[in-house]
């Protein structure tokens, strides 16, 4: 009956889409165009970085927290930088994105598709015969990014295998049967049972992490900025790739190895050979499915060590819609990570009914370890609500104390000047940028505080392994999630000696019902329990209402919205507003405040870098010092006094007449 609810609920979903993606498209038409550029004035948040990025030293893990060296804290707020950008983008242009990335924010980037197949040239050369040697001149261009990256006090994330595909140069045993008559293959999957393959990496991890940065004088194994390095990206046995291996498969020799394996370590556990083999059921097959990953991943992490960096290592992603059963094997790791898409319209969602990009992040959450995010954003082509994301994203984050955030990403695209409209390159997309500081401000300012009540999902091993628990098939994930803070728990699994089991003795948690709804019948709103934050889902807005930020982002129904010392009179459908200080002072006593206003913006052309922006218009009343005055430092601006007027200790500005800037300074 679920699947048919949901195949109901995505037909009318998209029919709904095509019908308000015609009617934007129509209305857009009046709207003004404009684009971003390297040239567009942002805000400045780069004295949130310290510079260089490594003077605390390296980054570690201490308990679920990260913290340098020195033991000071920190937390994460990154973007990707993938593909094109990290090899066509011109030295002068590296340190300008830089420059940027800092001003918006930003203090961690992860480099990523700097070795997969689609990107010609990649780490590898143009079109090379063999992935066994890195090109010389494609690491010089990561050797600029990183050095400018550092220089601005941005922090890195290395990925040491994304989308690598093997040649028949390469020596990679029973090599045909992988490429099926193509002249290269896929590793996915097969490395946990192909010793050639798992050499490969090795041979490659070892010659990158050993290689010096020119620039710098260290290797990326000394170079403390580098914060963590992932062995393998969205690759795993559990849930994706365990089939592939098969004996119905057509790769008979992998196969072979495989079955062996399998039925070693049912021999070994007295599991059921027959359901030990069945990577597609739960129950045994989990077990040894993590058992076989734990076992590659923990040569991979001494192979690692081996070069002498002692940062962070992710092993892998829980990705993809992903159950819990898939977290043991990252504990080798010591730090896990996650991956989430959300869609349009994830401001509307009842969680009673359907999981969101934020569920499935939070189910990653291991008791005691720290967690990153390399990957989230809103899989639909640039939705027309997308501009919420980044507040939304932010504020949980901060709620749920979670420690690396990078959305994905920043430019997939060589950044020297036009850049395509696309999801995964926010660097020219209004739509995102102007949301990113207040995010950004939200999650390392400190301004949301982490949740008061923590609540643990702690099932035994039978039902950690033997069943799907994963937010699509539990209420208790989704309803709890806005709520309160959650964490996962490891389960006592004598099969698995390695994994230590989560000990809650001496902490403050309530056990979470995975069956059990924790959001009132008939309620159309879900509370953070700090009382920061609500999303009402009815009305399709999301509004945060702490001391020194208050923002309103999603629907407007022609009615303000009031916060604490805010009222937002919005007149369009859709928009986002927030009012952060500046200062660490409470909205009434900052002596700085950013204005960030966010709204529709509508693609012109795939090919063309110009949008068609909806203008925001409507007044806000901010309660706040009376000596205050309204500033826009966007060039083409000007003068915005006139859209600015103060009355008994409230600022009133008429968003109409501030001409089009988007970041706006009570100063």
């Amino acid at each position: 009956m679920r699947n048919i609810h949901s195949i109901l609920f995505i037909i009318c979903l998209c029919l709904f889409t095509l019908h308000s993606a015609r009617d934007v498209a129509e209305a857009s038409e009046d709207w003004p165009l404009d684009k971003i550029t390297l040239r567009t004035a942002t805000p400045d948040l780069s004295g949130l970085n310290h510079k260089p990025a490594g003077i605390h030293g390296r980054v570690m893990a201490q308990g679920d927290q990260l913290i340098f060296e020195d033991g000071t804290p920190i937390r994460f707020w990154g973007a990707n930088l993938q593909a094109y950008a990290i090899y066509f983008t011109e030295p002068r242009n590296i340190k300008a994105h830089a420059k940027r990335l800092a001003q918006l924010g930003f203090n961690l980037v992860r480099i990523h598709h700097h070795d997969s197949d689609w990107v010609q040239p990649n780490i590898f050369g143009e079109n090379a015969k063999t992935t066994t040697q890195l090109n010389p001149a494609w690491l010089n261009k990561l050797d600029q990014w990183i050095t400018a990256l550092k220089d601005e006090g941005i922090y890195i994330w290395l990925d040491l295998h994304v989308g690598r595909r093997f040649t028949a140069s390469d020596g990679v045993e029973n090599f045909e049967e992988l490429a099926g008559g193509q002249d290269k293959a896929d590793a996915v999957g097969f490395n946990f049972v192909s010793p050639s393959i798992e050499r490969l990496m090795k041979e490659f991890q070892t010659a990158f992490l050993s290689h010096k940065n020119k620039y710098t004088g260290l290797s990326y194994s000394e170079e403390p900025a580098v914060i963590a390095v992932q062995i393998t990206n969205e690759n795993d046995l559990t849930h994706h790739f365990g089939n592939i291996l098969l004996p119905d498969k057509g790769v008979p020799r992998h196969s072979e190895t495989y079955m062996a394996l399998a039925n070693a370590f049912a021999k070994e556990q007295g599991f059921d050979a027959e359901r030990t083999w069945r990577a597609w059921e739960f129950g045994p097959s989990k077990i040894f499915l993590n058992d076989l990953e734990h076992k590659f991943f923990d040569r991979m992490a001494q192979s690692v060590r081996d070069t002498g960096f002692d940062g962070l290592i992710s092993t892998t992603s829980l990705w993809g819609e992903m159950s819990i059963a898939g977290l043991p094997s990252q504990m080798r790791g010591g730090i896990i990570d996650t991956h989430s898409y959300g869609w349009e319209g994830e401001i509307d969602f009842d969680p009673r009914q359907r999981a969101g990009l934020l569920d499935w992040l939070a189910i990653a959450q291991v008791d005691g370890l720290p967690l990153s995010v390399s990957e989230w954003n809103i899989g639909t082509t640039l939705a027309e609500d997308r501009f919420v994301a980044p507040v939304r994203v932010a504020a949980m984050a901060a709620f749920q104390g979670w420690d690396a955030m990078m959305v994905y990403g920043y430019s997939q695209q060589g950044l020297n000047g036009h850049v395509f409209p696309e999801n995964w390159s926010i660097a020219s997309d209004p739509g995102m940028i102007w949301m990113m500081p207040a995010a950004a401000i939200l999650y390392r300012a400190g301004h949301i505080r982490q949740a008061e009540q923590t609540y643990a999902l702690c099932p035994d091993a039978s039902d950690f392994f033997g069943r799907s628990i994963a937010p699509d098939t539990s209420i208790g994930i989704r309803t709890i999630i806005e709520q309160s803070r959650l964490v996962t728990c490891m389960p006592e699994t004598p099969a698995l000696p390695w994994l230590t089991a989560t000990n809650l003795t001496g902490k403050s948690y309530q056990d979470l019902d995975p069956d059990r709804s924790y959001l009132k019948s008939g309620s159309g709103v879900v509370e953070a329990d700090t009382g920061e934050f609500f999303r009402a889902f009815e009305k399709g807005q999301f509004v945060v209402n702490a001391e020194n930020s208050q923002i309103v982002a999603g629907r407007f129904h022609g009615e303000p919205v009031k916060t604490s010392n805010v009222e937002f009179n919005v007149d369009n459908p859709m928009a986002a507003i927030a009012v952060q200080s500046l200062d660490q002072s409470a909205l009434t006593q900052a002596r700085r405040i950013l204005i960030s206003i966010s709204g529709r913006a509508i693609s012109v052309h795939p090919e063309d870098e110009n949008f068609r922006i909806e203008p925001i218009t409507g007044i806000l009343r901010i309660q706040a010092r009376p000596d205050l005055e309204l500033i826009s430092r966007d060039g083409r601006v000007g003068d915005v006094s006139a859209a600015h007027t103060v009355k008994d200790g409230v600022h009133e500005i008429d968003l109409g007449k501030v001409k089009g800037s988007r970041w706006l300074y009570l100063e």
